[in-house]
């Protein structure tokens, strides 16, 4: 099997090769180009709403986050200790599920003020959810062995290795939820042929991005900040009240904190016209321009034809 997989600075074939004297798959990457990105530095830190995102375009806001279990009929949120547990979204019950990660040697290092927006990592890409692959397809784009003066390396060697697996561990993850849910077809253990893909942006941003409420229109998607402040959330029964009033401050509005890994609800694939009484965290960017701040927001999706790929 021969897939060829492109992001914004790395283009390159993966080759699957079966080894039958080991009975294992043997995996190739080889390069074909290390060109730069040819998006301007400005444009690839901003960033406008997704695609999918349902608000439109018409007082900055202080807000708190609760580390707890908020329980109701078809509205928990959960506060979970483990990567696995991100799985309960799959209940019809739960809305959002949130495993914090605490601190790391990466999230210290890319909250250095000092390094402009336009040195910080980004990536964007369809992976396979294959262990330790995706690991190395993340750091082969955000770390070279040799540092260039068009693009430095704001992370060592040692943080670029724990970002690029931590963001591994969750392609696999989420991979497995949307696969056992019923979102997505693939089997990381069975036949080659069989391995599920994932759509992986790791985003710099310097707007307010998807600044007014909104629920995505996506089964569930994976969202963590890794730099600067954090997507805010409020808690369902507030959904249709902060809906109506989509462009105003929130009292109900809740902030993820730093590195907290969260999978939030969309309302799936529900027409525009429709906006309230569907599941799906209500949620916007924090508003962030002209502060000088800079965000890095990772994202991981089930790839959707005509959005992620033709």
């Amino acid at each position: 099997m021969k897939v060829r997989l492109c992001n914004l600075a790395l283009c390159f074939t993966q080759h699957l090769v079966y080894n039958s004297s080991i009975r294992q798959y043997i995996i190739h990457l080889r390069p074909l180009s290390l060109t730069m990105a040819t998006e301007s530095t400005e444009a690839s830190a901003t960033s406008a709403c997704a695609s999918d995102c349902s608000c439109d375009e018409s007082s900055s806001l202080t807000v708190t986050s609760r580390r707890k279990k908020i329980k109701g009929t078809g509205n928990e949120i959960l506060f979970v200790d483990r990567l696995s547990q991100l799985a309960e979204i799959s209940n019809d019950n739960v809305q959002l599920v949130v495993w914090p990660t605490g601190d790391s040697n990466f999230l210290r290092a890319l909250a250095n003020p000092s390094i402009p927006a336009e040195n910080l990592p980004t990536f964007e890409g369809m992976v396979p959810a294959l262990p330790k692959l995706v690991a190395e397809i993340i750091k082969k784009h955000i770390y070279l062995p040799y540092a260039l003066r068009s693009r430095p390396n704001v992370l060592n060697e040692e943080e670029a290795t724990e970002l690029s697996e931590h963001i591994d561990k969750l392609v696999q993850q989420f991979a497995d939820v949307a696969i056992q849910s019923g979102f997505m077809d693939g089997n990381v253990d069975g036949d080659v042929d069989e391995i599920p893909f994932v759509h992986v942006k790791l985003q710099v941003m310097t707007t307010d991005g998807c600044r007014f409420w909104h629920q995505d229109s996506v089964p569930f998607r994976l969202v963590s900040t890794l730099r600067g402040p954090c997507t805010e959330w409020v808690p369902p029964e507030f959904s249709t009240t902060t809906l109506k009033r989509k462009n105003h401050d929130s009292k109900h509005a809740q902030s993820m904190k730093l590195g907290d890994v969260a999978l939030f609800k969309g309302r799936g694939d529900v027409e525009a016209k429709s906006i309230f009484g569907h599941p799906g965290i209500v949620h916007r960017s924090p508003r962030i321009e002209g502060s000088g701040d800079a965000r890095i927001v990772l994202v991981i999706d089930i790839p959707q034809q005509g959005w992620h790929f033709d």
